[in-house]
């Protein structure tokens, strides 16, 4: 039970950390992390306020094994260790996608569009999924809702997603009108999600 419980931590610090040296990284390389919301900038930054709220929950959820009895609206009152593992599990998958994400995009990674010359990443990570930062979204915040079993934490998730899918089909039509025929050989082979 300690052992997954500490898996839980560290997958959950993990993305955490890798996110704050990334922003690190771009912003000292000269470049700001915000970049052109793709939709209704309030709507665009309060999907990414979810995520930020998603990962603050799921992170002291991982520390407390009794947080998620603060969140209104649970369907369970305890966290089987099945429940915990299945977490570690969707955690390791989100990390897998994550991490390589980020490396491949580096110092190009924005939230929102680029508003300056960028490159189309087709290797890597991005060889298997055209969007491998939003798809581990399909496992982070599964692991979320295990630890935290709440029907709002659930409408939230739900709401992520949906806006999140809208948000990538705006990117694509950019990405399309950018860089044209290459990017589309490029879709016709690798899938949006996985």
């Amino acid at each position: 039970m300690q052992l997954i419980q500490f898996g839980i931590i560290v997958l959950c610090l993990v993305p955490t950390i890798a996110t704050l040296l990334l922003a690190y990284q771009v912003m000292r390389a000269g470049f700001g992390m915000l970049g052109k919301p793709t939709i209704q900038p309030a709507l665009f930054y309060l999907t990414k306020g979810i995520i930020g709220l998603l990962f603050g929950f799921l992170l002291m959820a991982s520390f407390s094994n009794d947080f998620f009895l603060k969140i209104p609206g649970l369907i369970q009152n305890e966290i089987p260790v099945v429940q915990k593992l299945m977490s570690l599990i969707f955690l390791l998958a989100g990390n897998l996608l994550l991490l390589p994400a980020y490396y491949t995009m580096s110092i190009f990674t924005r939230v929102g569009l680029p508003e300056s010359d960028h490159v189309l990443q087709t290797s890597g990570v991005y060889r298997i999924s055209r969007n491998p930062m939003y798809t581990s979204f399909f496992f982070f915040f599964p692991a979320c809702f295990l630890l935290i079993p709440s029907l709002y934490l659930a409408a939230f998730i739900v709401f992520d997603l949906a806006m999140h899918h809208y948000i990538i089909k705006k990117e694509e039509a950019y990405i399309e009108s950018t860089f044209g025929q290459i990017y589309l050989d490029y879709k016709k082979k690798t899938a949006r999600y996985l």
